[in-house]
């Protein structure tokens, strides 16, 4: 199959893992410690990012605040928070309940001519088959490198395997993946690996900040 599902089996370990204390320092790329609590980088760094750019956050990649966190990070964060059920409700969300939907599409016998509208809209495409399975992804920046300018065929150009996420994972399974690959669009696939959606981070980060907020 040409998708990868990274979170197709078990949730990430920080889900799961025994709760961290707000005290606990972050590192940084450079490896040194930070002497505020992870809590406090988290939230202070996505309200600041929110807040003051939020055309940057909709349009860009993730903010420089995101790429500085380590899934012990965001861990830390969300587990010292308190429990609630809403806060349960928006931490466990489903990517099935908050994906976009329907969702744009390549076929892998296409041109790029028949589909680079699409990129006046999004910057991804996912790239499916006869029987919409996902096979790829092309992205805008893809038609740089196509062989035969617009007459390249979508299948010799795609990305792939692709990065995607199943229908039943959570949001913080989102959030994680993100990160991790830097990337700001998956694809929402089935038990039949057809795509279904497509999230987004800005859908994550309106999560995320949902929870900021309680």
């Amino acid at each position: 199959m040409a998708c990868i599902n990274s979170f197709s089996g078990t949730s990430p370990n920080f889900l799961s893992s025994p709760r961290h204390s707000t005290t606990n320092s972050c590192r940084q790329r450079t490896g040194k410690l930070l002497k505020k609590p992870c809590a406090s980088t988290f939230s202070t760094g996505l309200r600041l990012e929110i807040n003051e750019n939020p055309e940057g956050i909709i349009s860009g990649e993730w903010p420089e605040n995101f790429s500085l966190l380590s899934y012990e990070d965001l861990r830390a964060y969300l587990e010292s928070q308190p429990s609630s059920s809403s806060y349960e409700t928006h931490r466990f969300s489903r990517v099935s309940e908050i994906m976009s939907k329907p969702v744009r599409t390549a076929k892998l016998d296409q041109t790029l001519e028949e589909v680079v509208y699409h990129f006046e809209a999004v910057s991804m495409l996912p790239v499916v088959d006869a029987n919409l399975r996902c096979m790829g992804v092309i992205s805008k920046n893809d038609q740089a490198k196509a062989p035969h300018g617009l007459q390249t065929r979508i299948g010799e150009m795609m990305s792939s395997p692709a990065i995607t996420l199943s229908e039943d994972k959570t949001v913080m399974d989102a959030a994680a993946l993100m990160l991790k690959r830097k990337v700001h669009r998956i694809p929402v696939i089935n038990k039949e690996q057809q795509v279904i959606g497509i999230i987004t981070r800005n859908d994550v980060l309106q999560e995320l900040e949902a929870l900021l907020r309680m």
